[in-house]
């Protein structure tokens, strides 16, 4: 079981994210998917320079979307903000190698009080 962070910057001055882990992953942009393994604690923090005023929320996305189907619940709960560090729990046993779950990364930019929101995923590698 290992802990992995996922850094989470403004993307220039847009309403995006750029987003990377600590896997090595740095798409340079929002299309992000981090691996994860049962019991793992993922947790979300700013990266520096990150550009945001603050990560607003984590939360699981709405399954109902068609948008995205066939996302599971990988975490075991809805992450948890402890002092704008969000941090969850991958489930365990794992459902399966390749099972996924969308969520969504709710943030602020200087200058707004309006809550952007982005919607990465993540996979299972086991």
């Amino acid at each position: 079981m290992a802990t992995i962070t996922i850094y989470v910057s403004r993307n220039g001055n847009s309403t995006n994210l750029k987003l990377r882990d600590s896997e090595g992953h740095n798409p340079g942009n929002d299309n992000l998917t981090t691996e994860v393994g049962p019991g793992d604690t993922i947790q979300w923090e700013l990266d520096n320079n990150s550009g945001l005023t603050s990560i607003a929320s984590v939360a699981k996305s709405d399954a109902s979307n068609p948008k995205y189907q066939n996302s599971i619940d990988v975490l075991a709960a809805q992450p948890v903000n402890n002092n704008g560090i969000y941090s969850a729990q991958v489930v365990s046993p794992s459902p399966g190698r390749g099972k996924f779950e969308n969520y969504n990364i709710g943030f602020t930019i200087p200058g707004s009080n309006e809550v952007y929101f982005d919607d990465p995923k993540m996979q299972l590698n086991a």
